[in-house]
């Protein structure tokens, strides 16, 4: 659990992201904040709200792993900014999805071709 704690922090701190986007290790605070398990190699991302599990991935795959968790830290970032500096003029996911892909791509450039990929599907572009 430290190793996959100490990865995702470093990054973190890479694109300045509030502690209070990071996921929690080990245990849940509930309200749909993920937190993560590690059982062996598997690496656990879970959702929790009012007590019910809504979610779980896992994977093996650390470079996986992390991507499903800068996703969300950095879709956290982009909703944040893109509300700060919205123009009204154009829907709002072109800015915000476009935030998010350079929030993520100071992380791994393949995430943020990746996150295109979904947000061009999502647009219809």
């Amino acid at each position: 659990m430290e190793q996959i704690k100490s990865k995702i922090e470093k990054l973190a701190n890479r694109i300045n992201a509030p502690k209070e986007y990071l996921p929690t290790y080990g245990f849940t605070e509930d309200f749909a904040g993920p937190h993560i398990e590690v059982n062996g190699k598997k690496l656990h991302w879970v959702i929790i709200e009012r007590g019910q599990e809504l979610a779980r991935r896992q994977t093996t795959d650390e470079k996986e792993f992390l991507f499903w968790v800068f996703d969300a830290v950095t879709f956290e970032m982009a909703t944040r900014l893109e509300l700060q500096n919205r123009n009204e003029n154009e829907d709002f996911r072109i800015q915000l999805f476009k935030i998010q892909e350079e929030l993520i791509g100071e992380i791994d450039s393949d995430y943020s071709d990746r996150l295109n990929i979904k947000h061009r599907k999502l647009l219809k572009i």
